[in-house]
C-alpha cells in the first residue's frame, strides 16, 4: 500500500489499539454479545472522532465503515496490512459520506 496520509497513519495506530483492546476481551472470555466493530465504536468513539476529524460521527457510523471495510478485507490478522486496508477504507468511506452531505 502506498504511502499513508497523517490522518491515516494515526487512524493505523488507533486500530491497532482497538484490536489489541478487543483481542484482550476475546482471549478473556468477555465478548459474548459485541464483535469488533461494536466493541471498537462504543469504546473509541471519541478517538475515532478527533482522527477523522467527524465530531459529529456516531457510533452507529463508524462501526458500520469497520464492518464494510472487514467485509472487503475478508481475513484479520493483526499485521500492519490489516490496519493500513482498514484505515484506508474507514477514511474512503468518511470522506464519501462528508462528499453526499455538503
Amino acid at each position: 500500500m502506498g504511502q499513508l496520509h497523517k490522518g491515516e497513519h494515526t487512524m493505523r495506530v488507533l486500530l491497532k489499539e482497538s484490536n489489541y483492546a478487543f483481542s484482550i476481551l476475546v482471549e478473556s472470555g468477555g465478548s459474548n454479545n459485541t464483535d469488533y466493530a461494536d466493541y471498537t465504536s462504543n469504546n473509541f468513539i471519541k478517538s475515532f472522532r478527533h482522527v477523522m476529524q467527524k465530531p459529529d460521527l456516531s457510533r452507529a457510523q463508524l462501526a458500520s465503515m469497520l464492518r464494510a471495510a472487514e467485509r472487503r478485507h475478508h481475513t484479520r490478522d493483526n499485521d500492519d496490512n490489516w490496519a493500513d486496508f482498514i484505515a484506508s477504507r474507514v477514511n474512503i468511506c468518511a470522506n464519501n459520506n462528508s462528499a453526499r452531505t455538503h
